[in-house]
This record gives C-alpha cells, sequence and structure tokens, in this order.
C-alpha cells in the first residue's frame, strides 16, 4: 500500500492509538517535547514535522497561546484535515498546517525558533531520514534548537521483541540502530545534542543547537 495513502487511511483510528499506547491523557509527554525545543523562548515561531493530527502545535497554542507562531506539517492529506479540524474552536492563536514531504519543506533557510518531531523518525528509511534532518537544520534559526520525541526500548521481553519487529518491518536493520541510539545522527546536522528520558520513562527526547 502506498505510504501517503496508508496514514491518510490510520488517520481515522491515531488518535484513540496513540492515546492507548502512550497512556499520556494530560500531554505531559508534548509539552515536555515543546519545552525541550525551547519553543516561547528568544525564538517566537515552532515547526512540527510529521504532525500527524496536530498534537504538538495544539499542545503548544494551550501552553503559549498567541505568543508563539505554529506549524505543522505533514504528508497525509487525511492526517491534516484532522488536525485543521482540531484547531478550528482555538482563537487568537497563529496556527497552520502545511501539507507537504518533510524531507524537502517548502519554507526558506532561517524560518522557525524551533523544529519538533514526535514518534515519527523511526519510521522513515534511514536515506530520508537523513534528508529531513538536514531541512530541519536548514529551516531552524541559528541558535534554535532541533527536538525529537521517541520510544524507550521496552524492558519487558516479550513487548521488546514486539518493538524490534515493528523496527525491522518498517525497512532497514539501520531503523533498529538509529532507535537504539539517535544522538549520533542528530550530531551530523546539530551541535550539544543532549538525550533526556521524558515523564514515565517510555518515551526519550533528544535534542540539539543549530550552531
Amino acid at each position: 500500500m502506498n505510504r501517503r495513502l496508508y496514514y491518510d487511511i490510520f488517520s481515522l483510528f491515531y488518535d484513540r492509538i496513540i492515546a492507548l499506547h502512550s497512556r499520556d491523557s494530560s500531554a505531559g509527554l508534548r509539552k515536555f517535547l515543546i519545552e525541550k525545543s525551547g519553543a516561547g523562548g528568544d525564538h517566537s515561531s515552532l515547526l512540527d514535522i510529521c504532525t500527524g493530527t496536530g498534537a504538538v502545535p495544539l499542545a503548544a497554542a494551550a501552553m503559549y497561546g498567541g505568543a508563539v507562531r505554529l506549524t505543522g506539517l505533514d504528508f497525509s492529506s487525511g492526517m491534516l484535515k484532522k488536525a485543521y479540524s482540531r484547531a478550528s474552536g482555538l482563537s487568537g492563536v497563529s496556527i497552520s498546517f502545511v501539507q507537504a514531504d518533510a524531507s524537502s519543506m517548502p519554507f526558506r533557510d532561517n524560518t522557525f525558533g524551533a523544529v519538533t518531531c514526535s514518534h515519527a523518525m523511526y519510521e522513515l528509511r534511514p536515506d530520508v531520514r537523513e534528508n529531513v534532518l538536514a531541512e530541519a537544520s536548514r529551516v531552524l534559526v541559528h541558535g534554535g534548537r532541533f527536538a525529537m520525541m521517541e520510544h524507550c526500548e521496552p524492558e519487558k521481553p516479550f513487548i521488546r521483541f514486539l518493538y524490534r519487529v515493528r523496527l525491522a518491518g518498517l525497512g532497514q536493520s539501520a531503523n533498529l540502530d538509529f532507535a537504539k541510539n539517535e544522538v549520533p545522527y542528530l550530531r551530523r546536522h546539530f551541535s550539544n545534542v543532549t538525550m533526556e528520558k521524558a515523564p514515565g520513562g517510555r518515551s526519550k527526547v533528544i535534542f540539539g543547537v543549530k550552531a
């Protein structure tokens, strides 16, 4: 099945599945990711790539209101239709959604103060992921921060086995290498790369700065 069509269909169930998997009913993980991105500080714009149904921009809107210009990018029209619907009741907030490929973003260099990505990088082919990271660096302002959230490897053996099968099924063994330690990959594009466990210990945030 075409990946874009897959995500268009998946958008119908996405929010419920993510809520069950992450056990993050209070959106604490998204808030943690946004805080690590540095949004709301010296730079007042945030781009969330592979935004899905817009959970990260919407969480940032709740945190900062109209003080931060928010943009979500995804290649799935189904996902973005959900994102638009979820954002339709907001007022006094600068939020927009763009349908585009994260490996070739339609933005100028040095546009955003912060770029985020939540639980999506491990699903990309290694060559595509490298392009996405390069694009994230390109559109960041100097001194801006890229922050991404991914699942930690499960501790329970059977769940860990299923997790590894899932990663291998997405493409190449490089996906598993990336998921085990994302830091070296980010260091190709960012400085001061750091990894921190998110609240609850089920996810981690890796972040770095555009020099």
